[in-house]
């Protein structure tokens, strides 16, 4: 008896001592069933705070076969609850070989309340990880979707999955020895770190919702097929605004297809047209083959390349044009002429420095490099189409990074989106983009911004203007390419520029595809540029520089000797009662050269002759229309452009 006892002793150590942790796995694979559930995503958070994406819980339905009693009548009992075929929830009923299967997932509480009323015999709820978007359709296409597991699927929630997504949550049901489940025990992971990290945004939902509604409002007024805008920061890149129209409900991103899902600013490449004139002189404003009081040979609207010839937009023909002018008039032949003087490799090198042909480095995935051949494949019309917009493929995040590189003194940022990335209150991570580099001189950046102003006030984009500030920018209007050539009902229109002039807070591009009607980009995308750019500085806090006249551009009948137009008359009242006698140069009967005077010698010169004055600006003169030399009649209206810095005193207007 003795010697059995020790012989039940050591068969009990040796099964609960020695193979206990074998033991204890066997028994929970035949007793337990573990479901992993969807993790808990991080907030994504805008600028100030605001919540753009957040998880919530919501229940979900599912089903253990073997406890289910009648399947087909338990089938017809939930169909009209859940919605779905009464076939399907019977066939997932009557699937005895699984133990759990899912019905409905994230349903509303409405018919999670009625699903729990009905008691029906193996019928459960759970609580799952759900996203929501307080904000709806804002920024749709940035901020992404994610799918049944909340998986990120598309825009920052996919680039950035690794860090949103938290670790899962469990739920563990008990199986009998027939493996029927009689019992649910949760069990959710509580560890640091079970929810995941939140992203702060550089997006200003503010903004984004100006932008979203000013593109919508351009499609209505348009007919265009899409519209897309960007606002950045020139000084940090930080992305204030990414928007494309028309938008989708990211929760419900299955009702529409891939296409009307991308993020159309950083995904579509376009021909820019007259925008892209910018980076041309700059190149050769830069590399000292043209100075910024040079004239340039606009061939009176020809240029003859081989058996082509490249002709002016709408026909028109300009003759010699100083270098301003040539921006402001937006010649194709005088920045061909540019284009020709710099070579292919100084050209190539130059555009490639700015930016394209090359991903911009925007921490969102999808985008595109844009299209841009090298050197050695082209033909001989690439180089002097190229350096007016065509040839070559863009995307909206480029040229306003380009046009950044301008507005910044010539330092080109890199576009970013995230700003800092937090896991909890005490860990706080910033995310630093690539460092600026360094594309043009200071002094070419500044004189490009005086000619860019000029196009504002006097040129294309006149309607680009915004009240109380000064706005430098390009228009753009490139036709589409089709089979054979171009379209010659196709374009797309756009406008980028920045604000203020001088010392600029935000870059606003807009690009409008195939607008109906008015297609010029001075008349569908500047408006936009305007409205965009007016609410963006008023949310920023950035003060008017005109803080005594409203609107920002006064009228002046100078002619009438008394009656002045807006509230800041003194400014602009006839010179016999404001200015003296002062000696001015005699300009006979034609209208002045202004430029390099002041806003006061300026009025006086016009008054001299008779013309009524319309300023923009502050400081001296640095574009007028019509130009110096035409004919001067009583009472006609003269354009002023303005800038705080005096150009040179021969510089052409």
């Amino acid at each position: 008896m003795s010697l059995w006892i020790v012989v039940l002793l050591i068969r009990l150590v040796q099964l609960q001592v020695v193979n206990r942790e074998e033991f204890v796995r066997r028994a929970r694979k035949q007793q337990e069933r573990t479901v992993e559930l969807a993790p808990s995503r991080g907030a994504l958070l805008d600028a100030t705070g605001k919540p753009l994406a957040v998880s919530v819980l919501a229940d979900s339905v599912f089903a253990i076969p073997s406890d289910v009693e009648n399947a087909p009548k338990t089938a017809a009992a939930l169909a009209p609850i859940l919605g779905l075929p009464a076939k399907e929830i019977e066939r997932k009923l009557s699937n005895l070989d699984r133990d759990f299967v899912w019905l409905a997932r994230r349903v509303p509480e409405e018919t999670a309340a009625r699903v729990r009323a009905r008691a029906l015999a193996g019928i459960r709820l759970t609580k799952e990880s759900a996203r929501r978007y307080p904000e709806g359709r804002l920024a749709a296409a940035v901020l992404g979707y994610v799918g049944t597991d909340n998986q990120g699927l598309g825009g920052l929630e996919y680039r950035y999955d690794g860090v949103i997504r938290g670790q899962p949550s469990r739920v563990t049901f008990l199986r009998d020895a027939a493996q029927r489940s009689y019992a649910v025990r949760s069990r959710v992971r509580t560890a640091e770190g079970t929810e995941g990290g939140t992203l702060v945004l550089t997006l200003d939902a503010r903004i984004q919702h100006v932008a979203e509604r000013e593109l919508a409002r351009a499609l209505r007024e348009t007919h265009a097929k899409a519209a897309s805008a960007v606002v950045l920061d020139p000084a940090t890149g930080a992305v204030l605004a990414l928007a494309s129209a028309p938008g989708f409900d990211p929760a419900r991103f299955g009702d529409v297809d891939g296409d009307a899902r991308k993020c159309r600013p950083v995904a579509d490449a376009f021909e820019p047209g007259s925008t892209f004139k910018v980076v041309t002189f700059a190149a050769a404003l830069d590399s000292g083959t043209v100075g910024e009081n040079d004239v340039v040979d606009c061939g009176n609207g020809a240029l003859v390349i081989g058996a082509t010839t490249i002709h002016e937009h709408g026909h028109k023909a300009y003759g010699t044009l100083p270098l301003a002018k040539v921006l402001a008039h937006s010649s194709n032949i005088g920045s061909a002429r540019l284009g020709l003087s710099l070579g292919r490799g100084p050209f190539y090198k130059a555009v490639r420095a700015f930016g394209f042909g090359q991903r911009s480095g925007i921490d969102l995935d999808g985008e595109t490099p844009g299209i841009m051949e090298s050197p050695p494949s082209w033909s001989a019309l690439t180089l002097p189409t190229m350096s007016f917009g065509q040839e070559i493929g863009v995307t909206v995040v480029q040229l306003a990074r380009a046009y950044a590189a301008i507005a910044h003194d010539g330092v080109l940022p890199t576009p970013h989106l995230v700003s800092e990335i937090r896991r909890s209150d005490r860990e706080i991570r910033r995310v630093e983009p690539r460092p600026p580099e360094r594309v043009v001189s200071s002094a070419t950046a500044r004189t490009l911004r005086r000619f860019m102003t000029g196009v504002v006030v006097a040129g294309t984009g006149q309607l680009a203007s915004i009240p109380g500030y000064t706005a430098a920018g390009k228009t753009g209007t490139a036709q589409k390419a089709a089979p054979g050539g171009y379209s010659k009902d196709r374009h797309v229109a756009s406008f980028v520029g920045f604000s203020p002039a001088e010392g600029a807070r935000i870059v606003v591009a807009v690009v409008v595809d195939e607008p109906k009607g008015k297609y010029y980009g001075g008349d569908v995308a500047a408006p936009v540029f305007s409205a965009i750019s007016a609410e963006t500085l008023r949310l920023l806090g950035v003060p008017a520089e005109l803080p005594d006249r409203a609107p920002a551009i006064l009228e002046a009948d100078l002619s009438l000797g008394t009656r002045v137009t807006g509230p800041a008359a003194s400014l602009l009242v006839p010179a016999s009662n404001r200015f003296g006698d002062a000696p001015l140069p005699d300009f006979g009967h034609a209208v002045p050269d202004l430029t390099g005077l002041s806003e006061r010698d300026a009025v006086r010169a016009l008054a001299r002759l008779g013309l009524s004055a319309r300023l923009s600006g502050n400081g001296f003169v640095v574009a007028q229309d019509p130009p110096a030399g035409g004919p001067a009649p009583t009472g006609r209206v003269c354009r002023v452009a303005l800038a705080a810095l005096a150009p040179p005193a021969e510089e052409a207007p």
